[in-house]
């Protein structure tokens, strides 16, 4: 029983350090901790992503629209291989994001995401965060007389 409880400890321990090495700007932290043949399954419309390398990709995508990005950990659960996250994520808008221009807003929204290890690496990670919220808060105001 210890032993499966250090390594629920473990894992989440991973976790914390994964948002915290990113959060540092430390990406390649993620090649030691995502296996390679790990996959990211799409969630809030991104297709599913295999390798460190896709992986790291996408997280560029978001520095890009959102340089000062960052990730809170509000909790973490674990339960034997699977790390559950939830958290906030905070940036200011200064880059195009999927066909938005920079508008300089402050953003913040939530997300979760399960995270799968075999052994000390993740092997699969399924997320869900509020896209719809996030780009609510980017999509600049229209004009009444642009909908008329």
């Amino acid at each position: 029983m210890g032993l499966a409880i250090d390594r629920v400890a473990s894992n989440k321990a991973s976790i914390q350090r994964l948002y915290d090495e990113t959060n540092a700007g430390n990406y390649d932290f993620l090649d030691q901790l995502l296996a390679p043949d790990f996959v990211s399954y799409g969630g809030a419309g991104f297709q599913d992503l295999h390798g460190p390398a896709a992986f790291k990709e996408l997280t560029m995508t978001f520095l890009t629209s959102f340089p000062d990005l960052y990730f809170k950990v509000e909790s973490i659960i674990g339960e034997g291989d699977d790390v559950l996250v939830w958290g906030t994520l905070s940036g200011t808008h200064q880059g195009d994001f999927y066909g938005v221009a920079p508008t300089g807003t402050k953003v913040a929204w939530t997300g979760c995401a399960i995270f799968r290890f075999r052994g000390d690496q993740v092997v699969a990670r399924w997320q869900e965060f509020d896209a719809l919220g996030l780009m609510a808060q980017i999509q600049p105001p229209t004009s009444p007389a642009a909908s008329a």
